[in-house]
């Protein structure tokens, strides 16, 4: 386990909590759609996955760390995930993280760029040259209007 990993794991203990690596390859955390039970590939600019239900659109980092908080051995335990949800989507939809639509009128799942991020990319600008690895995007559907976002690894 390198040095990082070490670090997480012990803030994880001392705060009472659990550390757990996962196998991200298998479980494709981003790509799984629970009501469905499938897979789908989206390109890295498609910030919210729009569930295979129709019940909404969850932004996909948050939506990401939901499942897998779920993951049990290794698997999605689709039981676990529904019985879970239950108590989150009332949550989620409150904090702005879990949404009806696309008030944009765009088709869910279409890509889409913010025009600050075109902007940055237009400039060349690469992550970790800047003040500060984590860039300040404004996430759709956030109620306070600005979220972070993780930088792309």
């Amino acid at each position: 386990m390198k040095f990082g990993m070490n670090l997480l794991k012990c803030k994880a203990e001392s705060a009472g909590g659990e550390f757990r690596e996962l196998d991200t390859q298998k479980l494709k955390l981003s790509q799984y759609d629970h009501p469905t039970g499938t897979y789908e590939k989206k390109p890295l600019s498609c910030r919210w996955h729009t569930l295979g239900d129709g019940s909404g659109m969850v932004q996909r980092d948050v939506y990401s760390a939901f499942l897998a908080r779920c993951v049990l051995n290794d698997q999605h335990h689709p039981a676990t995930i529904i019985s879970m949800w239950t108590a989150q989507e009332p949550v989620l939809r409150r904090a702005g993280w879990l949404i009806d639509q696309s008030a944009s009128g765009i088709p869910a799942g279409v890509p889409t760029v913010h025009p600050s991020e075109w902007i940055v990319r237009q400039r060349r600008h690469a992550i970790g040259h800047g003040p500060d690895y984590v860039a300040a995007m404004r996430e759709p559907g956030d109620p306070n209007g600005f979220a972070f976002r993780t930088p792309r690894l």
